[in-house]
């Protein structure tokens, strides 16, 4: 057996990137690389059997090539005797589209269809050709870019069912192999270009890197390697903190504000993506958009918000911060009229259930969201939310508060204040619902008749 067979061999042992009986669906663009990797995986089928088939997508870049490919790839599964599956579509035209780069549409496209034949056609595992050259160029390409150490990481082994069984195999030893082998394959034209930013790293940048030290392709991907572990370091420790912090509510995340303001300032970076991520699948956070975060989170006021692409806000509401993607509530300005009986009040979305009682109760205590007010006290009932200057007497208390500062020190969020009910006796404010009765409205031992007020949802 070849070296280049032993080597992969091993690394799909290794990695268990196929188990018997795996069902293996191959990217197959035509190219030296994924027509060598479909030879290989044929070789190390002979001892570890498994199912392939392949999938090939003609782009429409490149006219008559284009065409040549796609038929290249299709006489070779009929050569072999292999399922093969293609989709023809103008990424160009995909790409205007979306506004996505050229590069960025071709890649998804690819991968949605990878996914969409796996999924109808039960293959468990896609493998494609990446190899060890195309991460260091990814590596130089990053650093020309500008990136941080977050993307300075190995392209992954695998990633659910997408498996990579190049990954560490040098493209020399793919060339070695072909021509040894006499594997078949097409060349890509685009490939000479050095127009397109990969190639001229490829063609123009690391010869000259060669240069100084022929030894540099290795030398960068063990850079990579040692970066890959620092990054799994700081990707355990967001996995540790979130799972003890996390809290998933209503389509919302949040987390305690100084859990996160206790990190080292990489973590905590890692930690606000990853958040942000949850809320907004595929968002990938700029700088500024986590100096905006940060400037919510460390934030003086104890209720801050921002807005960020996608629709995302941040909020910190007293002791944590939360990500959503839900509009702030409308204020509601109406005032209801209350009467004995049910009150819907679909505005709300709250009923007020009323009933009077001769006497006082003879027991106080109620449950959930219910009070008792003196009748002879509480008359010209109506409901209304927060206005400014509104004031009551808190049950315990002996003078007016300002309710401003009774929803600061119960901590209720700010964009919560200008909808939660107010129960009105005239004028005065005789309970805030669910939250604090009016000590002026209270039941004695003295009161002749009572009212029992019950808050509840509408059902469904």
């Amino acid at each position: 057996m070849g070296d280049l067979i032993r080597r992969v061999r091993d690394v799909i042992r290794k990695e268990r990137l196929i188990e018997p009986g795996d069902r293996v669906l191959l990217g197959v663009s035509g190219g030296i690389d994924s027509t060598t990797l479909l030879f290989v995986l044929r070789e190390i089928s002979r001892e570890l059997p498994f199912t392939p088939g392949l999938a090939h997508v003609n782009h429409l870049l490149r006219g008559r090539e284009s065409e040549r490919d796609e038929g290249f790839v299709k006489g070779l599964a009929d050569r072999l005797s292999l399922p093969c599956y293609v989709k023809r579509i103008d990424v160009r035209e995909e790409a205007r589209r979306t506004g996505k780069s050229l590069q960025h549409a071709g890649r998804d496209v690819r991968y949605g269809f990878f996914d969409a034949i796996a999924d109808g056609h039960s293959f468990n595992k896609i493998a494609v050709a990446h190899n060890r050259d195309d991460q260091v160029e990814t590596f130089i390409l990053r650093i020309i870019k500008g990136t941080g150490i977050r993307g300075l990481s190995s392209i992954p082994m695998r990633r659910g069912r997408i498996i990579r069984p190049f990954l560490t195999t040098a493209r020399a030893a793919i060339e070695v192999y072909a021509e040894t082998h006499h594997v078949p394959f097409v060349e890509d034209s685009s490939n000479a270009k050095t127009v397109y930013e990969r190639n001229f790293i490829r063609r123009e940048v690391l010869p000259l890197m060669e240069r100084v030290n022929p030894a540099v392709r290795d030398k960068v991907f063990s850079l990579l390697q040692d970066l890959t572990a620092i990054n799994r370091t700081f990707d355990r420790k967001v996995d540790i903190l979130l799972r003890k912090e996390l809290r998933c509510e209503d389509e919302d995340v949040s987390i305690r504000t100084e859990a996160l303001t206790s990190l080292d300032e990489e973590t905590r970076y890692r930690v606000l993506v990853r958040l942000l991520q949850m809320v907004e699948p595929g968002f990938i956070p700029l700088r500024e958009h986590i100096r905006l975060v940060e400037k919510v989170l460390c934030g003086a006021r104890p209720n801050l918000s921002g807005i960020l692409p996608h629709r995302v806000r941040v909020k910190k509401v007293y002791e944590r911060l939360f990500f959503t993607k839900k509009s702030p509530p409308t204020p509601i300005k109406e005032v209801f009229p209350v009467t004995v009986g049910e009150n819907r009040l679909d505005s709300l979305n709250l009923i007020l259930r009323v009933t009077e009682m001769e006497g006082p109760p003879a027991e106080l205590s109620l449950e959930g969201d219910a009070v008792f007010l003196d009748r002879d006290k509480a008359t010209d009932l109506s409901v209304r939310t927060f206005m400014e200057g509104d004031r009551f007497v808190p049950l315990g208390m002996d003078r007016p508060v300002k309710l401003k500062d009774f929803f600061i020190s119960s901590k209720i969020p700010r964009e919560m204040r200008r909808n939660i009910p107010l129960l009105l006796s005239g004028k005065d404010i005789a309970w805030v619902v669910g939250h604090r009765l009016d000590e002026r409205y209270k039941v004695t031992g003295g009161t002749k008749r009572t009212l029992k007020v019950v808050a509840t949802l509408p059902g469904p």
